[in-house]
Order: structure tokens, then sequence, then C-alpha cells
């Protein structure tokens, strides 16, 4: 049936904003087009596509609310049109490579052939629907196709950014991180055409059922909006010359508009659509009787339903299965037919089988009953019955399921009597019928009547439950179509809204943008021009104050102080000197303070190193030549004893010993004044010392020792751990031997898990701790005992009963195998600066160095810091962090080696990755230690780097290497460096600051010195602070400077 007017649906509303937007954006490229210089392949083949797709849009718009047939047979070919015109611009963008004209030719010709077949196919479907009535659908394989050309828009795409990348790297890293801007350009294009693609899918899986009509409809009408308006403004953006601010602005508000109102008609339409009620009762019976007039009188009877339903016929949904032929003697409009064919979608069909599609050609132009036009689904209900009788034949729809609304449940009955009259019965409709705007009529309730069949219109009925007398021409009530108009008329006011919006959007907005933005603006800028030009007497008037006219009025106010800045010129500079003047007399002042200050600080370090040396010092004159004293005046004292007894023999035994300890004590005052060893005297272990100590201690005082290590094998102990645990020791027993008044002594060794335990008992009689606070202040001793403890990483605990003696118990960290003996051989004394701004990773590096005999002589928080304490104390080795703040390792690195070559440098990192590091080796540094390696690890480390061994990663060896053999294929003289790269820099600053200047983000000079993005931003930060820039303008203008002076050169 021609429909008589446009009636609109959600779908076609969204059709229509895509519509306005394809058609101002053909406008657009059209005007672009007429100048000759902007004429190219691209352009016009850009143009091209949008006005075709132009004319789809409109004929979508047009298949939704119009003489549908008479438009769906060309979108597919205006379609094909507009693929083979965007695959060709795919070739062109962002220029035609030579190594893709036999691909782009193959595309062409492919495209143009799926175009041929669609459009013969479309002359043969008009041939057939306007020659013999026929509605013919396409093949489900063009769709097919279709797909096939829609997936070739994105790969040419994607090709083409390949192409356009030049790298000499692998395709994948092309399409992940594309460089340039042309090559950037066709990679967004491809990501832009893949929802296109989506959409070509739905269309397939709607062909088979799989997804609504609706659901196809709503993406169709929202996709190809935002599609259209991505590639555009996408396209527009890599033009070398680029739209106006004012063209973009208008783009965006009136797509943002166009896409919200579309939503809207999907919003706002569902509680309309349920608010319809067409005009049918259920539970009614309509009598349809043969008039003088050729055609029926139709009257409601009384309510009859046959409950004998007779047999189930084996009619489907789809095809010509819907059919079944039943043998009925039946006059019909002045015709009797013999055979009735029944369908599953509730029409009774004369002498003929339904072709299902031509229903949508003026209900097809057959003779039928349509007791209710529905497509139904017998598989999923009761069925359709026939029950054939002498003057009548019984046909049931019985609790049948709406194909495309399963929930809506169909049951009514057509009886047709041998006299030509018929009833029809409703027994069972669905509450409320459902209809939906944006699918085909018959999967609504579509209409109910009769028609003979013929060419003239079928006389439309607005209650067919009303008696009505109707002729030859057949009589329907089309509640499709009275559906549509109820909808048209509450979304009507929506359309116009659109192109009324979208007209002011297109005329209006532009104008009042150019009259209250560009125009002052432009006089802004107009006087700005002026004053670049040295024109200070300018004073733009504020034509609005908004927040342009507070902009002019501050440009007026920045002329006018630059006026006076420069009228009162001299007198400025004459201020601005004595104010330099002074600066510099208070810098002078200043400076000399900080000299001041820092002298004092290198004195009170040495001060204070001096005064930790004095009391290493007390502590070991305490307990070495406190406890010789003490035996030479016991010893004496019984030689004299002994001498006046006339026992010469014991007395000379008794100074034998004096002698011997005098000597003993003598070679310690040599090593305590000069830090000297005898080379002559042998070295003895530990544990031979300690025996021999306590065979002495036992002889000479008459108490008792015994030594019961807890084990074999005796402990690996460091040099400086064992001297400091014998001097515990030795104090320990002449603490028992002065105050303990004990017979036996116990010097027992234990080593659980993770330390080494020396436990110095005694039978004594012992004191209570908690009684006696403070014994350490009283007793100097125990508190050196407790220091020495301290220092070699481990603690002394102190138990005592009354009455059942006293334990020292000595705990001392285990000494990792790998690191005894010849590592610490190497490393004993060592002086060492600790530098990290973690206090406590300080502590940790602290008590593990001092557990092993090195000296920690200061430690220190920032580069600056390691530098002036490598001044005021010359340590041996400088362990240093990476990352600090105010000065990092790097570059304390680079002054401490600069000041101090001899003093070595070790690097702490969390990785051996770290950029860093090959600049820190190339300013000498020793290597690097990470922070999570072993003890072991760290002192082979540190004994590497007083050999003068450098140990670094495979990695930055490699790395190394290769600058090394640049360096050697480069000269690499004084004077070609002065030439090449700028004094205050070193190479790499040089290469990263041309890069940056050169315009690359700090990411893309990253990628191309294979550094990463915080690298380059450390390294322009120093080069910021060297060569005194404030901002990248600065920057490149410095390069640009330094590079014409070396050409003039």
């Amino acid at each position: 049936m021609l429909l008589p007017t446009l009636y609109l649906t959600p779908a076609s509303i969204g059709y229509l904003t895509q519509f306005i937007l394809s058609l101002a954006i053909t406008v657009y490229l059209v005007q672009r087009l007429i100048p000759r210089k902007n004429r190219n392949t691209q352009i016009a083949l850009l143009t091209g596509f949008f006005a075709v797709v132009t004319l789809f849009v409109g004929l979508l718009f047009l298949d939704a609310v119009a003489l549908r047939l008479f438009f769906v047979y060309l979108e597919n070919t205006v379609l094909a049109s507009a693929l083979a015109l965007l695959l060709q611009f795919a070739y062109q963008f962002p220029a035609f490579f030579p190594s893709r004209k036999r691909e782009s030719i193959f595309v062409l010709g492919l495209s143009l052939l799926y175009l041929f077949y669609e459009a013969q196919y479309a002359v043969y479907r008009y041939s057939m629907l306007l020659g013999q009535g026929e509605v013919n659908y396409r093949p489900p394989q063009a769709d097919y196709a279709l797909a096939i050309l829609f997936v070739c828009v994105p790969l040419a795409f994607f090709r083409q950014a390949i192409a356009a990348d030049e790298r000499s790297v692998h395709w994948l890293r092309k399409l992940w991180k594309p460089q340039g801007l042309g090559a950037r350009g066709a990679r967004l294009f491809a990501l832009i055409f893949i929802p296109l693609f989506a959409l070509s899918i739905i269309n397939i899986l709607r062909t088979f059922s799989f997804i609504s009509t609706t659901t196809y409809s709503a993406s169709l009408s929202l996709g190809i909006l935002i599609t259209l308006f991505l590639f555009a403004s996408a396209y527009l953006n890599f033009l070398p010359e680029n739209t106006s601010f004012l063209g973009k602005l208008s783009g965006v508000t009136l797509t943002l508009l166009l896409a919200v109102l579309g939503l809207v008609g999907w919003a706002v339409t569902p509680a309309h659509i349920a608010a319809y009620k067409p005009v049918i009762t259920d539970h009614q019976t309509l009598r349809y009787t043969p008039n003088s007039q050729g055609g029926y009188d139709v009257a409601e009877i009384p309510f009859h339903f046959e409950t004998n339903l007779g047999d189930k016929l084996s009619v489907t949904s789809r095809g010509e299965a819907r059919n079944q032929l039943v043998d009925f003697n039946f006059p019909f409009y002045g015709k009797l037919y013999h055979e009735i064919s029944v369908t599953s979608v509730g029409i009774l069909s004369m002498g003929q089988k339904l072709y299902h599609p031509n229903l949508q050609n003026d209900y097809g132009h057959f003779p039928g009953i349509f007791a209710l036009l529905v497509d139904l689904e017998p598989a999923n209900g009761g069925g359709v019955f026939a029950r054939l009788e002498a003057h009548r034949l019984v046909v049931t729809w019985d609790h049948l399921p709406a194909l495309h609304q399963p929930e809506a449940v169909f049951t009514f009955q057509s009886v047709l009597y041998s006299d030509g009259s018929f009833d029809v019965t409703y027994n069972g409709l669905p509450d409320p019928l459902v209809f939906d705007p944006d699918t085909t009529p018959s999967s609504n309730p579509w209409l109910r009547g009769v028609t003979p069949g013929l060419a003239e219109p079928v006389e439309q009925a607005a209650d067919l439950s009303q008696p009505i007398q109707s002729g030859a021409q057949g009589v329907v009530q089309d509640f499709y179509i009275d559906f549509r108009s109820f909808l048209n008329d509450f979304i009507a006011p929506l359309a116009w809204l659109i192109v009324g919006s979208s007209l002011f959007l297109l005329i209006e907005l532009p104008i009042l943008i150019n009259s209250n933005l560009v125009k002052p603006l432009q006089s802004l800028l107009a006087g700005v021009g002026q004053v670049e030009d040295g024109d200070l007497n300018v004073e733009m008037p504020v034509v609005f104050w908004d927040e342009i006219g507070s902009l002019t009025a501050s440009f007026n106010a920045m002329v006018l102080h630059l006026r006076s800045l420069v009228t009162t010129l001299e007198q400025r500079v004459a201020e601005r000197t004595q104010e330099l003047q002074s600066a510099n007399e208070r810098l002078h002042i200043e400076i000399n303070e900080r000299e001041t200050a820092e002298a004092r600080v290198v004195q009170q370090a040495r001060d204070l190193a001096a005064a930790e040396e004095r009391e290493k010092m007390g502590r070991d004159l305490h307990d070495g030549f406190g406890q010789v004293i003490g035996f030479v005046n016991v010893q004496a004292q019984a030689a004299q004893t002994l001498l006046e007894k006339n026992q010469i023999e014991a007395a000379r035994e008794n100074l034998g010993r004096i002698v011997q300890v005098a000597q003993d004590a003598h070679i310690d005052l040599r090593h305590y004044i000069f830090g000297l060893r005898d080379a002559a005297k042998p070295q003895r272990s530990f544990y031979g010392v300690l025996q021999e100590f306590l065979r002495a201690f036992s002889q000479a005082w008459g108490i008792e020792t015994v030594f019961s290590p807890a084990q074999d094998t005796l402990p690996v102990l460091a040099e400086t751990v064992e001297d400091q645990l014998l001097h515990i020791i030795q104090e320990a027993l002449v603490n028992i031997r002065k105050h303990a008044e004990a017979r036996r002594v116990e010097v027992l060794i234990t080593s659980p898990s993770d330390e080494i335990v020396f436990i110095i008992s005694d039978d004594g009689c012992g004191f209570d701790p908690q009684a006696a606070p403070g014994a350490e202040e009283r007793h100097f001793g125990l508190g050196i005992m407790r220091e020495r403890a301290e220092q070699v990483g481990g603690r002394l605990e102190l138990r005592s009963v009354v009455g059942q003696g006293t334990r020292v118990l000595v705990h001392i960290p285990r000494v990792l195998p790998s690191a005894s003996k010849d590592n610490l051989a190497d490393i004993h004394g060592l002086r060492i600066l600790l530098v990290d701004d973690q206090p406590l990773f300080l502590d940790g590096m602290r008590n593990l160095l001092t557990a092993r005999g090195l000296t920690v002589v200061a430690v220190a928080h920032d580069g600056l810091e390691a530098f002036e304490q490598v001044k005021a104390l010359r340590p041996d080795v400088v362990i240093m962090d990476v990352q600090m703040p105010n000065c990092d390792g790097i570059e304390a690195t680079r002054l401490i080696k600069a000041g101090f070559p001899e003093t070595k440098v070790v690097l702490l990192t969390v990785s051996e990755d770290d950029e860093h590091l090959l600049d820190a080796v190339k300013y000498g540094a020793s290597g690097y230690l990470l922070k999570s390696l072993d003890a072991s690890q760290i002192f082979a480390m540190l004994g590497a780097a007083v050999r003068g061994e450098t140990q670094i990663a495979p990695g930055l060896a490699s790395r190394l290497l290769a600058e090394f053999n640049h360096a050697r294929t480069t000269p690499h003289t004084a004077d070609f460096r002065a030439e090449t790269v700028p004094a205050e820099l070193t190479m790499r600053q040089w290469e990263v600051l041309r890069l940056v200047a050169g315009g690359l983000t700090y990411k893309e000079a990253g990628s191309q010195l294979s550094l990463t993005e915080r690298a380059i931003k450390y390294h322009m930060a120093q080069i910021l602070e060297r060569l005194q820039l404030k901002n990248r303008e600065q920057v490149i203008e410095y390069v640009r400077r330094f590079q014409e002076g070396r050409r003039k050169k």
C-alpha cells in the first residue's frame, strides 16, 4: 500500500539527524573544493563519498517513513558507490604510495563488481515490482559481500598507516605507536571505520533473526551519526590548512545536538507507544455477508467460538511452508474458488498460495480473507487447525505466539460458509497489543478485513466492529497505519525541532559567534599587531564586558605600563644597577659567612673524629694497659714477698712473666699509637689467644678457667670482631676477679641460626641487677664492654642472681662464609661514608658494615652534603644512593671524582636497568650495588673497588662498548667537541637537547635514544640548570643560535 503521508518513527529521527549532519559536511567540503588550490584527488573522493552517503541516509529516512519498496531497492546500490569512493580515498591518504597501486586497482575492481551486481539486481527488482507486482528480497549472500567490503576499509587504512611510517621496525609496532602525522591519521581512520564493519555483521544477524529489526535500526541510526562526525573531524584536523575554530565549534555543537535529539526520540517514544490502544475487541464475532454491490456487509453478531478445532495443519512461519491448501468450494467476489490456502499469518488466500513479501505491495493484490494479519509461530503454540464439513470450513489459529514477540499469544477463528458468507471470532488477544514502529508491518497486528485482489486501492475502515457496507474493492481495518499515525502526531514536533535547531546552529550560531567572539578577538589581535610593530599608542575599545572585554582591558593596561616603562627606562636602569650593586655586596657577605661556616663545620668534623679516636684509645688503654698494670702490680708484690722469703727461683719465674707481659704491652702500645703490627710476630688464631689468656689468668689469680665451645667447628669471626670480643672477655674476667669472689670461670660458645653467643659465667657471689641500677654509670668497664659489642653490630646482656653467680652474654651477628677471611682481609679498616635519604636504610647499612670491622666515618642525606663530608673527612669509599633530593648520586659522583679522584664511589640502586648508571660509570664510579643484594655480594663489591676493579652488568657493559665504538669512529679532539657540543653539556645531554628543541615530546625523544621518559626529564632539568634556561622557547632559541654559530665557523 502507498502511504499517503510521512509517518515518523524513532529510527527515522535518527536517520534525519544523520542526513542533516552528512549534508552539512558535504556542503562544507564542496566549499573547500571550490578554490583551485584545494583541489586534489583526496578532497574530491572525500566530497563524493559524503555526497553519496547523504543520498544513502536520505533513502534510509524515506524507507522508514514513506514508500518503502521504492526506496529500499536503491539503498544498497548507493551504499556500494559510497564504499567504492571510500576505499579509493583510503589508498590516497595520507598520500598515494606506488607500492599500493596494484592493490588499490584490485580493490577498485572488487568494489565496482559489487556495485554492478547491486545495480543490476535493483533494476530487476523494480521491473518485477512495477511489471508483475512481485516483491523480491535480496539474497543473504549479498550481505556477505557487503561485509567483506566493509572490512576492506579499515584494512586499507591500516596498510596505509604502515606505509606512511618510514621506520625500519615491525609492522605491529608501526600500528601500535605510529610515527608521523599521516601514519597516525590513517590508523585513526581505520579505528573509526571498524564500527561500520560491526554494523554489517549486525545486518547479517538480523537477516537470520538473531537480533531484532529494532536493535538493528537503533544501532544504524546512532552508529552512522557518530562515525560520520569522527571521520570528518579527524580528516579536517589532519589537513595542512586546519579548519577554523568557528567551523569546529559549529560542527561539534551540531553533532552533539543531533546525537542528543536522536537519543531523545528513542527515549520518549516507548511510553507513548505503550499508550496506543487499537480498535479491536476480544471475545467478539464479526460476520461478513455478501451484498448487492458486489462486496460485503460487516456486522457484529453474538459471540460464538467452535471448540471442535478439527485437524492440525502442517504450516510453519517460513517461506511457502506458511501455506496449506484445503479443498472447499467457496464463492468470493463473484468467483467460485475450489481451494483455500490456509496460512500461518492469519490469512485465507483464495485459490493460490500466499507469497508473504507481496503483502508490502498494497496488501499483495490477491483475493483473501484477513482474519488478523500478524506473523505467528505455529511451532511454539497450539497450532493452526481446519475442520471441513459439507457446507462450511472452520479454520482456527489456536494459542499461537507472535513470531517476533513470543510473549504475545493469539487465538482467533474464521468460519467459511458455502453461500459465500464467513465469520471471524476473536477468542484470546494479547492485552495490550504491542506495536513496534521500526520493524516490518507484519511483525505487528497489521490489519483485518477482506480484499478481492484488484489493482484498485482497498477501502479503509476505522472500526469493522461497527456496521459497514463495502463495495467490490474490499474493505480493511489497518491497525498498523493507525498506529503509525498515532505515533507521528507525537514525534513530528521533535523532527521540526531538529530541523529548526540545525538551521539555527548552521546559520545563526556562526553569526552570533562572529559578532560576539570572533570580531572582538580580531580587533584585539589587530592591537597586538600594532604593538609588535612598535606602536605603543594603542588603546583598544572594550565592546562587551565579558571575558574578552576583560582581556582587552588587561591588554590596554599592559600597553600603558609598557609605554611607561619605555619612557622611564633610563631611571629604572639606574635604580636597577644600584639594586644589583647592593645585592652583590650582600652576596659577598653571604659567601664569606658561608665560607666561615664551612670552615667551622670542617673543624667540628675533625674535632669529632679526634674525639672518637681518643675515646677508642681510652677504651683500648683501659682494657689493655689497665689490666697489664694491675697484673704487674700484683706479680711485683708477689716477687718481693718471695725474695723476702729467699725463694729466688719462684721470684725469678714471676719476674719473667712480668717481663713477657711488659714486652707484649709494648707491642700493643706501638699498635695503638702508630697503627702498626709487628711483622715478625707470628699470626695466632683468636681461639688460641683466648685459651692462652684463660690459662695465664688461671695461673695468675688461682681461679679455675674452662673453655667450652658448643661444637667441634668453631665459628668464623672477622678480625675486628675478634679484637673486640677478646677485650670484652678480658674485662669480664677482671670484673670477676675484682668483685665476684669466684672459684671457677667458664667461657661457653653457642651458635644459633643467625648469631654467635659468647657466655662468660662464674660461680661467685652474684648480685641483683634490679637492686643495683646505674651499674654502667658507676663501672666504666661495663659500659665499655657494651659499646664494644654494639660497635660490631652485637649486643651485651648481663644476668645475675645473688649467691648463684653472674653470666655475661655477648651476641654477635654471624659472618657469612663467603664474606670471611679473604674478602674481609681486603676491606679491613676501610673508612666509609654512607649517603642515602632513607634513615632506616642508613642505620641498617651502618650496622652491617660495622659488624664486619669497617669504620663508618659519617653519613649524608643528599649529594651536596656527601661532597662536603668527603672534603672534610676524606673517606676511602663512598656508598651512595642514585635517587636523592637536591643533588642525586650521579651528579655527586661527578663532583666527588673531579675533586677527589682517589676516593672510590659505589652506587646503590633499585634496578640495574637504571638509565643513569651509564653516566655514573663514565664519571668514574667503581660500580653499583643493588639494594636487594646479600652481605657477601656487598663485601665482594667493596673488595673489588679497593683493588681498583670496576664491576658492571652485561647490559651496561654492552652500552659502554657501543659508545666506545662510536667514539672510535668519531673525531674527539677538544677542538672538535667544542665545535659540535656546548662546553657546559655532555654528548648525551646535547643529543637530548637537540631532539627536544626539534619539537619531539619527552616520550618520543626517549624512544629515539632508548631512554625512559623519566630519564629525559632528568637530563632536561640538568640542562636547564647548567645553561640557565627557563622554558622550551629559550631551549629552541639556544640551539638555533649555537648551530648558527657553528655553521659560521
